[in-house]
């Protein structure tokens, strides 16, 4: 620990709005306990990748950031973003595009325009998606927003000290905040991929011109954690952190329902439900194990699904996991009673979490 105050990593899941408004909740709570300062890197999933940037890239009062948050989420992006691909000139850059790719080669193959767009001009329309990644607004602070290459497979990692594809290199052109945040949070069913073409320098000094085709960062990791962990290599990643903590805020819904599908779309769905539920199960154990060797002091999974009866502390007034858990996960507006709701279980879980498990990380 630096000065005796721990180094904290934050990692924001994916989930639309529930993930902002639940993160929300928990940045609150964090913010109470004068654990909020300590953090000295934000990673962002899609919906968490929004409320990352609104702080990391927003005003430096608490007070004037968590209004910004509940007024964007009580508008709501989903009207903003379809009447913004239905101006013409969108439209007609999109039907260029998609028939540039239908047509193939020599004329293109590959979609360089989507309505992804009116999303990027969305956020860009905000303070905040206006600036470029390196300008945090925080002193000391590190950001990572994650979105998925489809080429590759691999995690496109936008940041404030570095922009990478690991599987390639780092990206040397500045990297404005409403593009990472669009790609992070271009959920494969509503959106289609962002694109993007990127000078990239790889470890051995060389350079190449590629052009990316994003899709939400929660393909690859909705949790956020992966460029959090410890021992993570050089020679693999630019984005390492040297943290004593992890605090990872997870708006998952859980295991809601428990009954098997009987045909063929509920089948391929809950198929992707095991597969994904898997994945997050094991970035979860990463956190036990880097516990349990003492690559870190110690975590906190501040999980919105988590039953009632398991938190380790009663709360008399705890919103019920049910009461929250089935809002769905998209941009639409959100009624101040659902935002009330999400936000109140978000701030409630992690102030438990915080006092049983990590009670030293308060303020002293």
């Amino acid at each position: 620990m630096t000065g005796g105050r721990p180094r904290i990593g934050l990692a924001l899941s994916g989930g639309g709005f529930r993930a902002t408004v639940f993160g929300l909740g928990a940045l609150r709570a964090l913010h109470d306990r004068g654990v909020l300062g300590d953090v000295t890197v934000v990673s962002g999933i899609s919906g968490g990748s929004l409320l990352a940037a609104m702080w990391a890239y927003g005003p430096q009062s608490f007070a004037e950031f968590d209004t910004s948050v509940t007024s964007l989420v009580t508008a709501g992006l989903q009207w903003e973003i379809a009447w913004r691909a239905a101006a013409p000139r969108a439209v007609l850059a999109d039907a260029a595009s998609l028939s540039r790719a239908v047509a193939g080669k020599p004329f293109g193959g590959q979609r360089s325009c989507t309505r992804t767009e009116a999303l990027v001009q969305a956020l860009a329309a905000r303070p905040f998606g206006q600036r470029q990644l390196r300008d945090v607004t925080r002193p000391g602070l590190a950001t990572v927003i994650s979105a998925t290459d489809l080429a590759t497979g691999n995690a496109v990692r936008f940041g404030s000290e570095t922009s990478s594809l690991s599987s390639v290199g780092d990206i040397t052109e500045p990297v404005p905040v409403a593009d990472a945040v669009a790609a992070s949070a271009a959920f494969p069913a509503l959106l289609p991929h962002l694109s993007r073409t990127y000078t990239f320098t790889r470890r051995d000094g060389t350079q190449e011109r590629r052009a990316l085709r994003m899709t939400d960062g929660g393909v690859y990791d909705n949790l956020g954690i992966t460029p959090l962990m410890p021992r993570r290599s050089t020679a693999h990643t630019s984005h390492i952190y040297d943290l004593d903590y992890i605090i990872a805020v997870d708006a998952g819904q859980g295991r809601l329902v428990r009954t098997a599908p009987n045909f063929m779309l509920g089948r391929l769905w809950r198929t992707f439900q095991i597969t994904y539920r898997r994945a997050q199960d094991g970035s979860r154990a990463q956190l036990n194990r880097a516990a349990d060797t003492g690559a870190i002091q110690g975590f906190i999974h501040a999980y919105l699904a988590t039953r009632d009866e398991r938190l380790p502390l009663p709360l008399a007034d705890l919103i019920p996991r049910d009461a929250v858990a089935h809002y769905r996960t998209d941009f639409g507006r959100m009624s101040p009673e659902s935002l009330q709701l999400i936000a109140t279980r978000g701030e409630q879980v992690t102030r438990i979490l915080i006092e049983h498990y990590c009670p030293q990380l308060e303020l002293r």
